[in-house]
């Protein structure tokens, strides 16, 4: 039998498991939060092109993730199928982070190529690296409630790097001497750390799932198996609706408490409101998705999103209990979503062997995270290209019409991407109930087969 179904995961597991993601965002959330800005305010390229280059790299790592995805389906070693990736990818993937921020003199045009280059090696690396990491949950367990604790682990160090980076980044770079120094330094520390993280989580994990025959699909059968998985296409879609308007919220918060408040000390402060918000209401969605469903919990926090845009959109808060408010519902809302997208999706796994017998988690994983990338670029980009289009010029006094271009897309975006997500995750059909029924036959099929197998050679020993 598989071990993932006999035992549940001990703390350490969960732990160490969960504290990948906290060395995986030293990099991932340092980028999606300040590198746009470092790009536009510290080198002071051009808006769109910021945006560009990060939307082009992010799309690369997209359709990067589900091939890397198919072939750590396939791979095998003494450590398991994903577990060498993170072995071997810790070093390379800190080492790209720092090439992003070496503090060069370049002309224009090569600073602008330079930025390129590294940050498509950057997501190349991260690729390589976070895709084997986020498949591994769906091998340490089949157990739904275990995959919710693993998901809430990862959620919970994820956020607290966030809360880390939001408060630290830029004090702390400007104590280091500010500017391109200032960031270059703080990129060295953060990379330091992150792969010692990674290590940690490499050393603390075991992959528990039994490999059989069936374990070994080829290209052809993992398609087959996602194109027939209702639950996973939904999710798929919801999230990569959902990514796009959490990516656009998140950027153009930054420029929102800058130019439109009024105060870059009010950014630091923004984020670790809207990110301890987040940390906070994780373990209560993972109670609440417990009891009830983790389509309810993300129906919930979704429909808290929407009401915080609302907000925006009528009051355009500059300060006060208002201003608070909405983005302590921002960062609840925002929870509610991260923590499901990662919960929900092994279970779609187990809904696909259940149809088709093939078992997928790489190629499921790949893919998911390639609807996240493609969403993330996209709505980066479209933060550079709509600056531009409403007149936004880096470290100057805003126009009343910048500003209020800057209102709408903190606002307006979101609000749509998010109620767009709410009707596509309305008819997601797994619950936990359905899920351990699928996980009982899933079971029940290996014994079958492992029994037909072992009855012929019993019949000839028998025989002879």
């Amino acid at each position: 039998m598989s071990r993932a179904n006999s035992s549940k995961l001990s703390f350490g597991n969960i732990v160490g498991y969960g504290a990948g993601d906290f060395g995986f965002n030293l990099s991932f959330t340092f980028c999606s939060l300040f590198l746009l800005y470092f790009y536009t305010d510290v080198l002071e390229l051009n808006a769109s092109t910021a945006g560009l280059i990060i939307m082009v790299a992010l799309v690369w790592e997209g359709i990067s993730d589900p091939i890397i995805g198919l072939i750590t389906n396939r791979t095998r070693t003494r450590w398991g199928r994903y577990r060498p990736y993170i072995l071997f990818g810790a070093v390379p993937l800190g080492l790209s982070v720092v090439a992003m921020f070496l503090p060069l003199d370049l002309p224009a045009g090569a600073l602008v190529a330079y930025c390129f280059a590294t940050h498509v090696v950057y997501r190349t690396a991260f690729t390589f690296v976070n895709i084997p990491y986020i498949a591994l949950s769906a091998q340490m367990t089949q157990d739904s409630d275990t995959r919710g604790q693993l998901a809430a682990a990862r959620m919970l160090f994820a956020i607290a790097c966030g809360l880390l980076l939001s408060a630290l980044t830029l004090p702390v770079s400007k104590a280091l001497g500010g500017g391109r120094t200032g960031f270059f330094l703080i990129s060295v520390i953060y990379s330091v750390v992150a792969t010692a993280v990674l290590l940690l989580t490499f050393a603390s994990t075991r992959e528990a799932i039994d490999e059989s025959a069936q374990e070994h699909p080829n290209l052809g059968s993992m398609l087959v198996t996602l194109r027939v998985n209702r639950p996973f296409i939904l999710l798929f879609v919801a999230t990569a609706l959902g990514a796009t308007g959490y990516t656009l919220s998140g950027k153009a918060l930054i420029y929102y408490l800058k130019y439109w408040v009024g105060a870059e000390a009010m950014v630091t402060t923004g984020l670790v409101v809207t990110l301890g918000a987040a940390a906070l209401a994780m373990i209560p969605w993972m109670m609440i998705a417990r009891r009830a469903s983790k389509r309810l919990v993300w129906l919930a926090g979704v429909g808290l999103n929407i009401l915080a845009y609302i907000v925006i959109l009528t009051f355009a808060p500059r300060g006060g209990p208002m201003l608070w408010l909405v983005l302590i519902a921002v960062g609840i809302g925002n929870s509610a979503f991260i923590l499901n997208v990662w919960s929900m999706l092994p279970d779609t796994v187990e809904y696909g062997e259940w149809k088709t017998g093939t078992r997928a988690e790489g190629a499921s994983f790949g893919l998911m995270a390639f609807s996240q990338k493609v969403a993330l670029g996209i709505g980066t980009g479209l933060v550079g290209i709509l600056l531009d289009a409403i007149g936004y010029v880096a470290n100057r006094p805003q126009s009343p019409e910048t500003l209020q271009g800057i209102t709408l897309l903190y606002g307006a975006g979101p609000l749509i991407l998010f109620a767009a997500s709410l009707v596509a995750i309305w008819a997601y059909p797994l619950d936990g109930k359905t899920h351990r029924r699928l996980v009982r036959a899933i079971e029940y099929r290996r014994v079958r087969a492992r029994r037909q197998a072992v009855a012929p050679s019993a019949a000839k020993a028998a025989a002879s």
